[in-house]
């Protein structure tokens, strides 16, 4: 291997990182261009769909008067709290299950029932219960957000090499210490799997309990809108939404490549 093919190495991996980003950036670019060119060519009324230019200038006049701010705060609030218990309590049950498949028969149907009932059936119920506070939101993206950790956890556990499983009973290690000091380490690029797919149910179950009801929130936010005609206010929430969802799920997917480099996929 010559010295010329070893210092390009690091080249090809900046290229490789570098690309998509550069890529996700024309095709946005595209896609407002696009949407410039349809409000002007066919002249379409601005409260039926702005340019992106009136919908910027209303957004940082916004962003300027601190009217954004509490709603993102909001979002953000309900959805990595939501994310945060409901990764523990996939944890959890996933280890229950690997260790108890008996447990794993009575209650998965019960879990399974959860996750495909419509999630806008379920949210009035839930904030009826918890009220119109962050509590109710929180639970809703709990809900939503265990179900992949779970599935990941449980299959990534499964997959651990018996020679672990004979070790440990050799050693006789305990279910809490073999939890932590095997079970939990090993299945934490599952983990990371999961939680990439759950953030991105979690911002769409906060948005779904801000529109059943709520005080504060980018959903409530875009609900009022839509309420009183502001189409630009409504382009503005969805627009943050994509952020904070975007947001989340590369800040996850960055986590989750690192832990599949140091602990395998």
């Amino acid at each position: 291997m010559t010295s010329a093919s070893v210092s390009a190495r690091p080249e090809e991996g900046v290229a490789r990182t570098v690309r998509p980003l550069v890529v996700g950036a024309l095709s946005l670019l595209g896609g407002l261009v696009l949407w410039w060119l349809v409000t002007v060519l066919f002249d379409v009324p601005a409260y039926k769909l702005p340019s992106p230019g009136a919908v910027a200038a209303h957004g940082w006049t916004l962003w300027q008067n601190g009217a954004l701010t509490v709603h993102i705060q909001q979002t953000l609030a309900e959805v990595v709290q939501g994310v945060l218990i409901g990764s523990v309590a996939g944890v959890v049950l996933a280890i229950v299950f690997a260790r108890l498949p008996w447990a794993e028969r009575v209650l998965m149907p019960v879990i399974v029932v959860a996750q495909v009932t419509p999630k806008i059936s379920i949210a009035p119920l839930i904030v009826l219960w918890l009220g119109l506070g962050i509590g109710s939101k929180i639970a809703l993206v709990a809900l939503v957000s265990f179900y992949p950790v779970l599935i990941n956890m449980i299959t990534r556990l499964r997959s651990v090499p018996t020679g672990v499983d004979d070790l440990a009973r050799l050693l006789k290690i305990g279910p809490v210490a073999r939890a932590i000091k095997i079970d939990l380490p090993y299945s934490l690029p599952a983990i990371a799997v999961g939680l990439r797919l759950g953030v991105l149910q979690a911002v769409t179950a906060a948005v779904i309990g801000e529109f059943i009801g709520a005080e504060a929130g980018l959903g409530y936010l875009e609900k009022q809108a839509q309420d009183n005609d502001d189409i630009r206010l409504v382009m503005i929430s969805l627009g943050l939404l994509c952020l904070l969802a975007w947001a989340l799920y590369a800040l996850v997917g960055l986590v989750e490549r690192k832990l599949t480099a140091r602990f395998g996929g």
